[in-house]
């Protein structure tokens, strides 16, 4: 997991709001629905085209178990892919696929700008957005869909302002 430097705090965790994985979700669920359609067919099916039916069983299965393995896919890039807003610095884990993942941080007072983008209406009446912050090594990072953006930009910039008002 992620090693807190002395005194420091977790402030806020961003995952992607829900409806980033439920598009994902509702795709793979009309695609399992439709193979479980097919399977009333099978007789006929065989009839026609004079294909085993222990042969359309076999692809059939083989064709839920991808199905069912790329949702769960998702699901993991959905999970997995989060912001750890800390009183000292800010993680980003970018989940890739099941086996890439790339871990980003950088220390708050390096933050020199932060931008909040509601990219449609849907975002709007939902409440989320994309969270970008640019560093000052113009180096930008980005977190999509995420929940609650205002709360997190408020608290990113108030303790970048602590961190660079330090005493003598």
């Amino acid at each position: 997991m992620i090693h807190l430097l002395p005194n420091e705090q977790i402030l806020m965790v961003l995952h992607r709001h829900w409806i980033a994985i439920f598009w994902k979700f509702l795709i793979g669920a009309v695609l399992l629905i439709l193979a479980l359609l097919v399977i009333p067919y099978f007789s006929l099916i065989e009839s026609i085209l004079g294909i085993s039916q222990v042969v359309l069983w076999f692809f059939t299965l083989i064709y839920l178990m991808v199905v069912v393995l790329v949702i769960f896919v998702f699901w993991i890039e959905y999970y997995l892919d989060i912001w750890i807003i800390t009183s000292e610095r800010i993680v980003d884990i970018d989940q890739k696929g099941l086996f890439n993942r790339e871990v980003s941080e950088f220390m708050l007072e390096k933050v020199q700008d932060v931008t909040i983008e509601i990219p449609n209406i849907m975002a709007t009446f939902l409440k989320y957005g994309n969270l970008v912050i640019q560093t000052a090594s113009e180096a930008t990072f980005k977190i999509e869909q995420a929940p609650n953006i205002y709360e997190a930009k408020n608290l990113i910039l108030d303790y970048a302002k602590k961190q660079n008002v330090r005493p003598l």
